[in-house]
C-alpha cells in the first residue's frame, strides 16, 4: 500500500481554524477504537495553527502554519513504546494503541515535534491519526482537509503529489525522521525598504533595485512600486548582501553588508537628484 501524505500550502492558510474545529468535532466525546480514544475538549489540539510574525514596524508580516503529527517514516515514538503500544500501518499512519499505551508518558516525550499529547483523565498519549478510521471506511481525506475553505490542506497518495513534494519542504529536516507532511511557502527572511526623493520627499516609483549576494555575486532585481516600496522575499537566513537603487535623474544609492540573520527593513532611503 502506498504512503499517504499531507501537503500544506502556508500561503493559503488564513487561520480560520476550520481544521481545528473539525478535528474537535470528530474526536471530542467520540472513541474510535482501536484507532483512538476520545480527545479532551480542552487543552490538546491534534492539529494546531501556529502564528508566525516577521519583520518590524512598519514592515510586518504574519503567516499561519498548521501543524499536526508528521507520521514519520522513522518514528521515535514506536521505538520507545513498550508492548507494541505504537505501530505503523502500511499507508504510513502511526497509531497509538489506546489500551496498550496506558501509563506510557514516555511516548509523549519521544516526539521531537511536540505532536503527542498526554490525556490526563485517561492516562494515555494521543495524537492525530490522519482520521484513519474514516480512511478505512472509504473516505478520501481527513476531516480537516474536507473543511479547509482555501485548500491550504491537501491529502492523498504520495504519487499524486510527486511534483509538489519535489519543491516542498518539511519541518525540522535535521531530525531525520522523514515526515509524511510537506509544506509549501514556509516563511523565509525578507529584505525591504522605501525609496524617496531627498528634495521633495516624494516616494520614487519605478526605481530599479538590485540585491547582490556575497561572495557568490548572485543578483536579484525588482522595482519600487507607486509607494516607493521594494521587497525581496524568500531567502534563507545567514547571508550577506549589498543593495543598489538606481533610477534616471538620481544618483544611485549603494548599501553594503546587509546581513539577513532576521528580516531586514532598511527604512526610508533617500536618493539625490542629479544637477542638470
Amino acid at each position: 500500500m502506498e504512503r499517504m501524505v499531507f501537503v500544506i500550502d502556508v500561503t493559503k492558510c488564513v487561520a480560520c481554524y476550520n481544521c481545528f474545529i473539525a478535528c474537535k468535532d470528530e474526536f471530542v466525546d467520540h472513541s474510535w477504537l482501536p484507532y483512538s480514544e476520545a480527545q479532551p475538549d480542552m487543552g490538546p489540539a491534534w492539529i494546531s495553527v501556529k502564528e508566525i510574525e516577521r519583520g518590524q514596524f512598519p514592515k510586518v508580516k504574519v503567516c499561519y502554519v498548521p501543524e499536526l503529527c508528521m507520521q514519520c517514516e522513522n518514528p521515535p515514538c514506536i521505538k520507545i513504546a513498550k508492548d507494541g503500544a505504537v505501530w505503523q500501518r502500511e499507508d504510513g499512519v502511526v497509531i497509538i494503541d489506546p489500551q496498550k499505551s496506558k501509563g506510557q508518558r514516555q511516548i509523549v516525550k519521544a516526539c521531537p515535534y511536540g505532536s503527542i499529547y498526554w490525556n490526563e483523565e485517561l492516562e494515555i498519549p494521543q495524537k492525530c491519526t490522519f482520521c484513519a478510521h474514516l480512511l478505512d471506511q472509504g473516505w478520501k481525506e481527513p476531516r480537516c482537509v474536507e473543511v479547509c475553505p482555501t485548500q491550504a490542506l491537501r491529502f492523498g497518495k504520495r504519487a499524486e503529489f510527486v511534483n509538489v513534494i519535489a519543491e516542498a519542504e518539511q519541518l525540522h529536516p535535521e531530525y531525520r525522521r522523514r515526515p509524511s507532511v510537506y509544506y509549501i511557502g514556509l516563511p523565509k527572511t525578507f529584505i525591504a525598504g522605501t525609496a524617496y526623493c531627498n528634495a521633495s520627499n516624494d516616494c520614487i516609483e519605478g526605481a530599479r533595485v538590485l540585491l547582490i549576494k556575497k561572495p557568490e555575486g548572485e543578483v536579484f532585481t525588482t522595482v519600487t512600486d507607486n509607494y516607493g516600496d521594494f521587497e525581496f522575499e524568500g531567502f534563507k537566513a545567514g547571508s550577506t548582501y549589498s543593495l543598489k537603487i538606481e533610477v534616471e535623474g538620481y544618483h544611485p544609492v549603494i548599501i553594503e553588508d546587509i546581513f539577513n540573520e532576521k528580516n531586514v527593513y532598511l527604512g526610508d532611503i533617500y536618493l539625490r537628484k542629479r544637477v542638470e
